[in-house]
């Protein structure tokens, strides 16, 4: 079991051993690539600039960089769309892991993606769990959260003998978000991890969350072609009484055996959300003057369940100077989901930088819709790793889905699809220390479920058929590598028609050029720095007839992220770390008449690690938007929030 123990912490990381190897390496260049952190047993060293090789996207506990997130790869969701794995199993998760579990999460897109077993068009989140460390350690944090609030957590750890080891933790979090709410949240979760010998694990796993408050901040929705006004910052404008408060949790199991040239992997999961209520609330018909109407929605308690699994065996052999494996995988997924019965509320005319409070209104809810989905899917992989030409990836797919869903006057509406996808991916050296690489992905992914602004909130569409194609090049330059790729996906486009009705009005397909450099620059400067270049093009009915513009919105023409750590060789155990996010401008609404101008966010922060009592330390203190910079976002739906103030948060690590 020990040969299997991590005993770095992720602010340890080795150099990429590709930057220095010859032309006849490209499989170990983009293996390191593809390993976008270490996973760190120990909170104290937690540091996510020093942790990724790439600018495309990766957390480590409660901190995030990269180009894209668990929420955005090129423009669209892959957890939306149903990419989410855990240990690179897939799981339909329904509910957000907490730090008590996981470690962190890696995006795996472009060449992150090569050799990836069936990658997807939207990219992939994949989430690493807690693992015990060389040395069990239990760690402590206590922090002052942005905005106000407080947090709390332990994360303990334990080795009973050599076969068996925990982990576990509990937390309570009561955040203010920085839009004047405030959400309050208990954890606890774990694992069990048993490892009898060296060719057979299996891992017991689970978190639970208890969200005590939830609130839902206000949406802003112009009247007409043009942004809302300026408003007070961190004032709660809304009613309170639009909160939410439920469980949520993901239990599951993972198993691996690996006899000879054959490795067995299974992982089920059960992921399930239960909220007490449906609501919303918004500024509707918002003039230039701020003048608008309140409006609210409310509907009955919800719930939302989901089973999924994933099973593989695969098959590896030599042959001279080619490693082969074949892979044999099925996935499947039954989900059981609650939807409908909201009430829409007219609270009247208000001014929306101005508080009124209603009392709670006596509202009837209407009854809900039951979505039942059923999904299996059967693929086989074929993976060639030539020494001094290159990787080749295959991969083909058969998938059965079957969704059904029934209203509450008793009619049912069924919908099945059996797509047969593919997959192609390549690499190999073009020059020393250079790698070109491409791909084409075929997907059949899940569709966004509709906002708490549509007539049918929490409904999700069915599953569509979504395609990409990549290709890129990766450069090593000492200890720093770039990558730059382009890539085109196309996927239906999901919004709202003149009803309010969430549903497909056409096809979405965005193409981009994006860059990565990452490494150290010196022994004491970390740098991650990336880029993306947008062209976002909507086409269909709605467009032909002047509905929609051919660019939907929330749609953005470039993103840029800038991380910078440095340790000063002058100052032992002081670092000092920068966070720029940059974007260009942004589409505002349909008819693609409203434009919101650039703007750049800049983030300062530092840490202090020392022993205390032989223990370690850290002290993290972190200023976000330190030039309080405003600005609106709009969201692909059409409402407004604008861009959160500046704030100050605080916090103290311990590993005893």
């Amino acid at each position: 079991m020990g040969k299997n123990v991590q005993t770095t912490g992720v602010s340890e990381v080795p150099p990429c051993p590709q930057v220095q190897v010859t032309r006849g390496k490209p499989v170990a260049l983009v293996l390191c690539l593809a390993m976008a952190f270490d996973v760190s047993a120990q909170r104290a060293a937690e540091n996510v600039v020093r942790s990724v090789s790439d600018a495309f996207g990766a957390s480590v506990g409660d901190e995030q960089i990269g180009l894209y997130n668990t929420g955005n790869v090129r423009g669209f969701s892959p957890t939306a769309a149903g990419n989410v794995r855990l240990e690179g199993l897939f799981i339909d998760r329904q509910s957000a892991f907490s730090d008590r579990l996981v470690s962190g999460s890696t995006i795996r897109a472009g060449l992150a993606a090569q050799g990836y077993l069936l990658p997807a068009p939207t990219g992939i989140a994949d989430f690493s769990l807690r693992r015990v460390a060389a040395e069990p350690t239990q760690s402590l944090i206590l922090q002052r959260s942005a905005y106000g609030g407080f947090m709390a957590a332990a994360d303990l750890q334990a080795r009973w003998q050599d076969e068996l080891e925990t982990t576990f933790g509990v937390g309570y979090d009561k955040r203010e978000v920085g839009d004047g709410t405030t959400d309050i949240t208990a954890s606890v979760g774990g694992s069990v991890r048993f490892e009898p010998n060296d060719l057979a694990e299996i891992t017991l796993l689970g978190d639970y969350v208890d969200e005590r408050q939830n609130e839902i901040s206000q949406r802003y929705i112009p009247a007409g072609p043009f942004q809302p006004p300026r408003v007070s910052r961190l004032d709660f404008v809304g009613q309170r009484w639009t909160e939410f408060t439920g469980p949520r949790f993901n239990a599951g199991v993972l198993a691996g055996y690996r006899p000879g040239n054959w490795e067995y992997r299974i992982g089920a999961f059960r992921s399930s959300r239960d909220r007490s209520a449906q609501s919303g609330q918004f500024f509707v018909d918002v003039e230039r003057d701020g003048s608008a109407r309140r409006r609210a929605v409310l509907g009955p308690p919800v719930s939302l369940l989901s089973d999924s699994l994933e099973a593989r065996a695969i098959r590896s052999f030599s042959d001279g100077p080619r490693q082969h494996s074949l892979t044999a995988n099925v996935r499947a997924l039954k989900r059981e989901r609650e939807f409908g019965g909201t009430v829409g509320i007219d609270l009247g005319e208000a001014n929306i930088d101005e508080p009124e409070l209603f009392e709670r209104p006596d509202v009837e809810p209407g009854d809900l819709s039951r979505e039942s989905v059923d999904q299996v899917t059967v693929g086989l992989s074929y993976n060639l790793e030539w020494k001094s030409v290159g990787q080749l990836n295959l991969g083909v797919q058969r998938s059965k889905y079957a969704r059904d869903v029934e209203s509450p006057e008793g009619d049912a509406v069924t919908t099945n699809a059996e797509p047969v996808l593919f997959n192609v991916t390549a690499n190999a050296p073009l020059l020393d220390g250079v790698i070109v690489y491409g791909g084409i992905v075929r997907g059949f992914e899940e569709s966004p479920v509709a906002p708490t602004i549509a007539i049918n909130q929490n409904e999700a569409p069915p599953a569509t058929e979504t395609r990409q194609v990549d290709a890129g090049l990766r450069i090593g330059f000492g200890n720093v590598t770039a990558v730059t790729g382009v890539f085109q996906i196309e996927k239906p486009f999901f919004g709202l028609n003149e009803d309010r009705f969430f549903g497909e009005q056409g096809m979405q397909t965005n193409r981009g050029i994006e860059l990565s450099i990452a490494g150290p620059v010196t022994e004491e400067l970390q740098l991650v720095l990336g880029t993306v270049f947008y062209d976002v093009v909507l086409s269909g009915e709605a467009v032909d007839a002047g509905e929609l513009a051919d660019s939907p919105t929330g749609a953005l023409d470039r993103s840029t992220t800038l991380n910078l750590d440095y340790r000063p060789e002058w100052a032992p155990g002081w670092s000092f770390d920068l966070g720029l996010s940059s974007r260009g401008e942004q589409n505002g609404d349909a008819q693609g008449m409203v434009t919101i101008e650039p703007r750049t966010l800049l983030d300062l922060g530092l840490r202090r690690q020392f022993s205390f009592a032989d223990n370690d330390l850290v002290i993290r203190g972190r200023v976000t938007n330190a030039f309080d910079e405003w600005g609106w976002e709009v969201n692909p739906t059409g409402d407004y929030r604008y861009v959160r103030p500046r704030a100050f948060s605080v916090s103290l690590r311990m590993d005893i």
